[in-house]
């Protein structure tokens, strides 16, 4: 009977600190998935209050709206060589370091040049975090890869949500300086969460150490889906982050008042999340993702053309704009799962997001400077809007077939995999 007793002493000590690492790691990486899209969202609704301080216009606004894409091309394609460096743990410790420092300094910015420094700390740190949480979400949780995705993405909603709805009232109560600088304790407490996992020895579970698999055929710059990919998701990307940055602006504008305005990326986002929530598995089961695409860029359209037109009925439009934005988690989906290995998916997510991120640099930028050259905002929504969307929907019909960046990179076309498996 003793060696059984200390069989099980054995195993649950072993089990303990795994669970407790857990644990430990599902509030990290949910308190980091917050700050993903909070430090730019927190601040777009603030703009017109901060620019009319500082004296920027139109077109510096649209810089700040591309500081975000930059940050994101950059270290799309950077943050695994940091993680090979540091390791994942300390990669997101210091991630949230940056965004936390960020935004608290640049509630202290005296001119428009150190905001745009600042917040470039911030979202530098945004853009780690934002490569380096799917990796500790497999290193953590390999058996609820599914649900924890689901988490992240509900968390990004949500800390993307709750700042423009209180950012203007906060900004007329206490100034615009505390209403920007207040959201950093999350960021500092999701970097204390993420030193202490960091320092914890044997809290990964056995079953987390990824397995090997072959590299791909051919680089992947050099094949096509990889490019079309990233093409998409660039061009959702676009949209995504001038709306983030523009429509606050737009209704103002249109006669709205500043917290309207705020309240209504907000409702964007809420909107976006409901859908977010069946998005995932209505795309995985697709045969083809071409009908899923063209829905949300529908409701793109047709949220942009109503707040061109009738902008009046803000809510009304916004809500179809937020059905257009949860094409963000459409596409991260389909990057996911047109993988077989995890270097395949590691290549493929980081090459996606990188070029993308590039890609999509001109959406708020051109928008706000083709309305300050115009003195109006219908080029803006004729050319970056509803030329972004034609280029999406093109190459979503390119892409409607599922297949894997394996196969691709070996040349073999979806229509000739699914033969070959009809034979098989």
């Amino acid at each position: 009977m003793r060696p059984s007793s200390v069989a099980v002493v054995t195993d649950r000590s072993s089990v303990r600190p795994e669970l407790r690492g857990r644990i430990l790691a599902l509030v990290a990486i949910v308190c980091a998935a917050l700050n993903l899209r909070l430090v730019v969202t927190s601040l777009s609704p603030l703009l017109t209050t901060v620019g009319e301080e500082f004296g920027f216009a139109a077109t510096v606004v649209g810089v700040f709206g591309t500081l975000p894409l930059v940050a994101f091309a950059i270290f799309g394609l950077v943050t695994p060589a940091i993680m090979r460096r540091l390791g994942p743990e300390a990669t997101a410790a210091l991630s949230m370091l940056l965004t936390g420092a960020g935004q608290v300094l640049r509630a202290f910015a005296p001119d428009t040049g150190t905001l745009l420094v600042l917040t470039g700390v911030a979202l530098t740190g945004a853009a780690l975090g934002n490569v380096v949480l799917p990796p500790l979400i497999k290193q953590y949780f390999p058996d609820r890869i599914a649900a924890l995705s689901t988490v992240q993405m509900v968390a990004i909603h949500v800390g993307a949500l709750f700042p423009p709805l209180v950012a203007v009232p906060l900004a007329e109560v206490a100034g615009w300086r505390a209403a920007l600088g207040a959201w950093s304790f999350l960021a500092l407490a999701a970097a204390v969460l993420w030193t202490v996992q960091w320092r914890r020895p044997g809290t990964v579970p056995r079953a987390a150490v990824p397995s090997g698999g072959p590299a791909l055929a051919r680089p992947i710059w050099r094949v096509g889906m990889a490019w079309r990919m990233a093409l998409l998701f660039g061009m959702v990307t676009w949209n995504v982050f001038t709306l983030f940055t523009w429509l606050p602006a737009l209704l103002n504008d249109a006669g709205h008042s500043a917290a309207m305005a705020g309240s209504m990326v907000s409702l964007m986002v809420g909107t976006s999340l409901l859908f977010g929530l069946v998005a995932p598995t209505v795309t995985l089961r697709a045969a083809n993702t071409f009908p899923i695409v063209a829905l949300g860029l529908s409701g793109y359209g047709i949220g942009y053309l109503g707040v061109a037109a009738a902008p009046e009925y803000a809510p009304l439009w916004v809500l179809f704009l937020g059905m257009g934005t949860s094409l963000f988690v459409v596409v991260m989906t389909m990057i996911n799962a047109r993988s077989a290995t995890p270097q395949g998916a590691a290549a493929l997510s980081g090459f996606v997001q990188g070029a993308g991120s590039g890609i999509a640099l001109g959406g708020p930028l051109l928008f706000g400077l083709f309305g300050e050259l115009t003195g109006g905002w219908t080029l803006s929504y004729v050319l970056i809007a509803g030329g972004s969307l034609v280029v999406a929907a093109v190459v979503a019909y390119a892409e409607r077939t599922p297949w894997t960046i394996e196969a691709a990179a070996q040349g073999r076309h979806p229509d000739r995999r699914a033969d070959e498996l009809l034979h098989d």
